[in-house]
């Protein structure tokens, strides 16, 4: 039988007002209404295309939050009959259900009424009031009880290959903190308990860890917890995320493209874009998710008039699969071999800046821009004061007008880890590992900070002085060590500490290196 993973989140069933009488602002498909028709018609719409598009086959649901609006009783009542009827219609089992909570399912009603009435209160006092009528919800529909004062609540175990790992991201929240968190140590205790073998572990959390739309790389998450808990999450060799939260169906790398996050959307908007994901398994030596994206689609912009649609004009861009995990990664001589003899572009240098002195081939201007490494660079430089300006003459052709002291930036060693990072994502971003055959580190700190991208996407490598300096070196230091004479090395990125004009880059492949330089097609310089 075939399998797949059914990632809905964001469901908000509503109440038709708020308390005090004004109308609910945001509108949802699900709601508390007495004429319940709209709603079944909805759920069995849904229902009907899982059952049409994947007949025959076992369903793991993973439900990753907001399953209500506002965590009122009736708004549980309802939901509690919503997900029962999917369960029962897909016939699936209870033990293959994992549903996480969602801020939207804990009630800050409660939490006002336990500050009113007992003080002090523990955190421990807050997580039970806060979570009553989820608690009660979570029993009715799987049978066994949530525990809101832990991090790690549940488990599915998927194919007996894959670990969906339950994390509450909610147990911080209160009237005053808003956003997501883990508790790391609190994390760490329960993480030793728990025993996968050799399963592969995906977390599965409400809060988005970054933002599509927003302008927030922190997502709805507290910024400094954030770092730390991912940090943990690659320790123990976790690297894949399924979110919910911000309404956003969408796909997206952190930490240098180190963790994956895959967010289902909102199921039930009515005011965006109504989506839902199927991942059918594929286990073989590897572990493969397809990745196929369902949206609500609208007849002539009618809410009660709609069909579900396989999506095809991604809103973001989305792979077609995730590889969960791969039995044999590719050899790094046949990997490079490969990429080596598929690029056939014409000659052209692509640059981070460049001047207005003419050099003798073509020049792309290729600039970068990331929130979370280019204001906080900045930001270092300003706080360091190692910005320089006036007239600085190195020799006649390495000149500037203004300066930065790089050496002194990456005396630090968190400076020196946060400029590699940033190098590896101008790689990954701007230039992509599969185009580039060998990294050339141009400097002596452009041979610091290149070396992690190197190591990293295991890329041939090499150092050479600059030009000016060429002399003071010996000759072993002023070859590239490579033989490029059967055209091997096609396309060649260039890492330097400090923006060059073209008389220096011309001057490194013209004259120092022209035997090496004649055969490559594509140079980038970053």
């Amino acid at each position: 039988m075939n399998s797949i993973i059914l990632h809905i989140s964001d469901l908000h069933v509503s109440r038709d007002q708020e308390f005090g009488g004004g109308a609910i602002k945001v509108q949802y498909y699900l709601s508390t209404s007495k004429e319940t028709e709209a709603s079944i018609h909805f759920i069995d719409k849904f229902i009907n295309r899982i059952s049409s598009d994947f007949p025959d086959t076992k369903i793991y649901l993973l439900i990753t939050g907001d399953i209500t609006n506002s965590a009122e009783k009736n708004e549980f009542e309802f939901a509690l009959s919503f997900i029962t009827r999917i369960i029962d219609k897909l016939h699936i089992e209870k033990k293959n259900i994992l549903i996480i909570p969602g801020d939207h399912d804990l009630n800050r009603r409660d939490i006002a009424n336990l500050f009113s009435v007992k003080e002090p209160r523990t955190n421990e006092e807050v997580n039970i009031a806060k979570y009553h009528n989820f608690c009660n919800f979570y029993q009715n529909v799987l049978g066994r009880t949530f525990d809101p004062n832990k991090v790690i609540f549940d488990q599915l175990i998927v194919e007996d290959s894959i670990v969906l790992l339950g994390l509450n991201s909610c147990t911080q929240i209160d009237l005053k903190q808003k956003e997501g968190s883990i508790p790391i140590e609190k994390f760490e205790e329960e993480f030793a308990e728990i025993s996968v073998g050799e399963k592969k572990i995906i977390a599965c959390v409400h809060h988005n860890f970054t933002s599509s739309y927003e302008n927030k790389n922190d997502g709805q998450w507290v910024s400094g917890n954030r770092q730390r808990f991912v940090d943990k999450l690659l320790t123990n060799g976790i690297n894949f995320i399924f979110t919910g939260n911000e309404h956003a169906n969408s796909s997206k790398t952190i930490f240098l493209g180190e963790i994956t996050t895959s967010d289902a959307g909102c199921l039930t908007s009515k005011d965006w874009d109504a989506s839902y994901k199927v991942y059918p398994i594929q286990i073989s030596e590897d572990i493969v998710l397809k990745n196929k994206i369902f949206s609500l689609h609208k007849i002539h912009g009618n809410d009660s008039e709609y069909e579900w649609d396989i999506r095809t004009n991604k809103t973001f861009h989305q792979p077609e699969e995730y590889i969960i995990f791969k039995n044999k990664p590719p050899e790094i001589d046949s990997e490079i071999t490969e990429l080596a003899s598929d690029h056939q572009t014409e000659p052209t240098v692509a640059a981070a800046a460049s001047t207005d002195v003419p050099i003798e081939i073509p020049v792309v201007e290729n600039n970068y821009y990331n929130s979370e490494f280019t204001d906080v660079l900045y930001d270092k430089v300003k706080e360091l004061k190692i910005f320089y300006s006036g007239h600085f003459h190195w020799s006649e052709t390495s000149r500037a007008h203004n300066w930065i002291d790089v050496s002194k930036l990456i005396e630090n060693k968190d400076n020196l880890n946060f400029i590699k990072n940033v190098i590896v994502d101008v790689f990954e971003t701007k230039i992509k590992p599969e185009n580039i055959d060998l990294i050339i580190g141009l400097g002596y700190e452009g041979n610091i900070i290149a070396t992690k991208t190197a190591i990293k996407h295991n890329k041939k490598y090499s150092f050479l002085p600059y030009s000016y300096r060429h002399d003071e070196h010996h000759e072993a230091e002023r070859q590239l060590n490579f033989d490029n004479s059967n055209c091997e090395f096609r396309n060649v990125v260039i890492i330097t500490d400090v923006v060059n004009d073209g008389r220096t880059i011309r001057k490194l492949i013209k004259k120092r290196q022209d035997p090496f330089f004649k055969n490559v097609e594509k140079i980038y310089v970053v």
